[in-house]
């Protein structure tokens, strides 16, 4: 069980980014009604949650499941382009993005509040789908 988030160096810092992304948001919402600018905390939140996605789907091969969608002779990653886990990520993403983007042009403190709860939200659901399928997996 231990090599599922211990194995390689991939596995340490996806698993070290995803506890950060963790610690940062209860932090966060701990200290929220002291916190005057969420601006750079949900642009903090935004980069570390990219951060956790590219290292999470790097350390499950992902990018195989994607050529082994045009190309039959390349075996999947962990999860395949079709599955329910890709296309829950992807509605994360989106969602995830939507957050990012809309709080460089709404500037209001009380919006960018609600954007770093949704983001923290989607981020953290988006890493309990995978690592619990993860685990189902083993």
């Amino acid at each position: 069980m231990l090599n599922l988030f211990f194995a390689n160096a991939v596995t340490v810092i996806s698993t070290i980014l995803v506890l950060g992304v963790l610690i940062f948001s209860i932090i966060t919402i701990v200290k929220q009604k002291k916190i005057n600018h969420w601006g750079r905390r949900v642009a903090l939140l935004f980069v570390l949650g990219l951060l956790v996605c590219i290292f999470v789907a790097i350390r499950d091969n992902y990018h195989l499941s994607v050529m082994s969608m045009t190309n039959p002779n390349i075996a999947p990653g962990v999860f395949t382009a079709e599955s329910i886990q890709s296309a829950l990520c992807c509605l994360g993403g989106a969602i995830i993005a939507f957050c990012a983007i809309s709080s460089i042009f709404i500037r209001r403190q009380g919006y960018l509040k609600t954007m770093f709860f949704i983001l923290s939200a989607t981020i953290i659901l988006k890493t309990l789908v995978i690592e619990i399928s993860r685990i189902t997996l083993l």
